[in-house]
């Protein structure tokens, strides 16, 4: 049974538990779910240590250890559509893929990125609450460990709280 369900990574998060080989300990311990984007594109190929390395994640798919989702283009644009210029030029394809399936879904997912974007997202949205560092989600499965300040727990509170404030002060949406 998993620790943590329903819980959508963002591409960095994927790179940086495959580089620290943590990801097969997630797997068994957290139910994934990625947006095709991610999953397909943006960490098959990435500038690793030493020299280009693959991540092939449709093992992990095929045996269900990983579930993919997809939103149309006009899901996508609907959901890009709400906000000013300043938030959509700051989201990649995977992070506008993934908080829009969060937003749409009507189940309560947990988004974990190493993005400011994401968590100003959520900010911005009154969805603070469905952020997660990657600090925080190896905390809750017993993998704790240093990591780069943008998988901090602090990094995620900040950039959730510039969000909020966006919010108060009339910015980041569409009026």
């Amino acid at each position: 049974m998993p620790v943590l369900k329903l819980l959508i990574l963002d591409a960095n998060v994927v790179i940086h538990l495959h580089e620290t080989g943590l990801w097969q300990a997630l797997l068994s311990r957290c139910e994934v779910t990625l947006a095709r984007t991610v999953a397909e594109d943006e960490v098959k190929f990435y500038r690793g240590t030493d020299a280009e390395e693959i991540i092939d994640l449709s093992e992990d798919i095929a045996q269900g250890r990983v579930k993919v989702f997809e939103r149309t283009i006009a899901e996508l644009k609907a959901f890009t559509d709400l906000f000013d210029p300043v938030y959509v030029e700051s989201l990649d394809p995977g992070e506008a893929e993934s908080l829009a399936y969060l937003m749409q879904s009507k189940d309560t997912y947990l988004i974990s990125s190493g993005d400011a974007i994401v968590f100003r997202v959520l900010g911005l949205l009154n969805r603070g609450d469905q952020g997660i560092s990657l600090e925080e989600v190896l905390q809750k499965i017993g993998l704790s460990r240093s990591l780069p300040k943008q998988y901090t727990k602090q990094f995620r509170e900040r950039y959730t709280r510039e969000g909020e404030q966006d919010s108060i002060r009339g910015r980041g949406l569409k009026r």
